[in-house]
């Protein structure tokens, strides 16, 4: 059996040779025809049948990748309020090295000790100065499609039109 791809380019020559010959069909094109049909129908429902499965298989998926995803939130989370409430205790029950100021606690099994370091914490954006501000350029896609719709010229850019396929 032919693919789609084969079907589709007899089916073009065909087109081209009725085109040519001013639209007039004799017995045998109609014949083509209507095996080229019935090709197309069982090679396009063989396809939407392979589609569907694979969109039904991601959508599972995606499903599975959420529902992971919700698992990882919830230990990560666990463990940061784990390693809080830790810290804390340690800070009251752990010895302290006078030059570091860092806090060390030994187990007979493990070693605990805090560690130090720093971060930026603004407090209100609105005082910064500008220097403080990175500005990110992006295209914006909407404004330059609604240009282009009112016949505006963009350089650099063209309305694009796609077709893609609906299973029902």
């Amino acid at each position: 059996m032919a693919s789609l791809f084969n079907i589709t380019q007899e089916q073009r020559i065909l087109i081209n040779l009725l085109e040519e010959n001013g639209g007039e069909v004799n017995d045998e094109i109609l014949e083509d025809l209507a095996i080229r049909r019935d090709n197309f129908e069982h090679k396009a429902e063989s396809y939407a049948y392979i589609i569907l499965k694979m969109q039904g298989e991601a959508d599972a998926a995606d499903a599975e990748i959420k529902r992971i995803q919700a698992i990882k939130k919830t230990k990560d989370n666990i463990t940061k309020r784990l390693k809080e409430t830790l810290r804390d205790a340690l800070m009251v029950f752990g010895n302290e090295d006078p030059k570091s100021g860092i806090k060390r606690y030994e187990t007979p099994l493990l070693k605990l000790s805090t560690r130090r370091s720093e971060s930026v914490n603004v407090v209100d954006e609105s005082l910064l100065p500008e220097n403080f501000w990175a500005i990110k350029r992006e295209v914006s896609k909407s404004t330059i499609s609604a240009s282009l719709k009112a016949g505006v010229e963009v350089p650099g850019a063209e309305l694009k039109t796609e077709y893609s396929v609906q299973i029902r």
